[in-house]
């Protein structure tokens, strides 16, 4: 017989809700609690989401790779509370420990000890799988029991739904901001894109000085999501040939003068964004698609400069970039690639654009 899994921790209640709250290693908890993944046919009655096993072993890395970490704590819930006893250090039963009979859940079987949440951060602390040996690191938990309802599993859920949904999603401009503040040292190499953001967000002869939003209280200016400019600048790099070749500071001035460009080849869009998609979403995505196209064909012809961007750009069609313009209704990336395939392809570079050669063809 094993002998009982033996953990401090104090007993009480959350919001009426009876609990013990303490401090154990991963692989213990992992040990001793499974998940109850729904599944609609062979187990309908789950209360578990299914299992994104990258999202598993990014937890598993991070504790595992990082000297700094944190954890909230695993929420588990006591379906047979007889395998647990608690034995209070004094009277007044607040501290003590709790004993865990391992070799009991075992002889259960099925779920004993369930994941409420904390599954993806426990599924491979365990050392189930010889490719990631135990994790020994303490992580908090708080184990529920004895629910005020009369369908436990009811209950259960109640407490999921009430987790997931109640949490409102962290602001991603936000958590590109702290990545910023706290990486700043190793930015250009860990994450080019984030650094070519970030130069175009500090320098002041950039179009984004003063117009980008990175979390927090906003501003009551228009501007620029950071997740949004970091975004446009992945898609340009994405499709550019020349920028896979530049360090990401080349890449950053390249970008810039870029968008210097724009905002002289469209100063009303800067004037009023709000009347422009230029520089919104579908708009703003597209203007990065086009960006790649003409850095590659000016830079390629041996040319750097804003006005050569805005030479190529001015060569095309004059479009009505307004939202009830020529480019109404499109939407998503799909959308920013079709608008940006029409506008270059009545790009005039060294010879006939896309357009009129397609119209020779046709008529060939």
């Amino acid at each position: 017989m094993s002998k009982p899994l033996v953990l401090d921790a104090i007993r009480g209640s959350v919001l009426g809700i009876s609990a013990y709250r303490g401090f154990a290693r991963l692989s213990d908890l992992a040990r001793i609690s499974q998940p109850d993944v729904y599944d609609q046919e062979k187990n309908p009655k789950g209360t578990q989401r299914d299992l994104n096993r990258r999202h598993a072993r990014e937890a598993y890395e991070y504790v595992k790779s990082r000297s700094f970490a944190f954890f909230p704590e695993v929420v588990l819930h006591a379906r047979e509370t007889d395998v647990l006893s608690f034995h209070p250090f004094q009277s007044d039963g607040l501290a003590g420990q709790i004993s865990v009979d391992v070799d009991k859940i075992k002889k259960l079987g099925g779920v004993v000890l369930s994941r409420v949440d904390g599954n993806h951060r426990l599924f491979y602390a365990d050392g189930h799988d010889p490719a990631f040996p135990p994790l020994d690191q303490t992580a908090g938990f708080c184990i529920i029991y004895d629910l005020p309802i009369e369908n436990m599993l009811d209950g259960e859920l109640l407490i999921f739904r009430d987790i997931n949904a109640n949490q409102k999603g962290m602001n991603t401009s936000h958590l590109d901001n702290i990545a910023l503040r706290t990486q700043e040292h190793v930015l250009k190499r860990e994450d080019p894109v984030l650094f070519i953001a970030e130069e175009l967000m500090n320098q002041e002869d950039s179009p984004f000085h003063d117009r980008v939003y990175r979390g927090g209280v906003k501003p009551g200016d228009f501007m620029i999501p950071l997740r949004n400019l970091k975004t446009s600048v992945e898609y340009m790099r994405q499709r550019s040939k020349i920028l896979e070749q530049l360090d990401p500071e080349a890449q950053a001035q390249v970008i810039k003068l870029y968008w210097q460009a724009v905002r002289l080849w469209l100063p009303e869009a800067w004037e009023n964004p709000r009347k422009y998609i230029v520089l919104r979403s579908t708009g703003f995505w597209a203007m990065a698609f086009i960006g790649s196209d003409v850095i590659d064909r000016v830079v390629t012809a041996g040319k750097f400069s804003t006005d050569d961007m805005l030479d190529l750009l001015r060569s095309g069609k004059n479009w009505d970039w307004s939202n009830e313009g020529d480019f109404r209704g499109f939407g998503g990336r799909d959308g920013a690639v079709r608008i940006a395939n029409q506008v270059t392809k009545e790009f005039v570079s060294s010879g006939p654009s896309i357009a009129e050669i397609e119209a020779k063809l046709r008529s060939a």
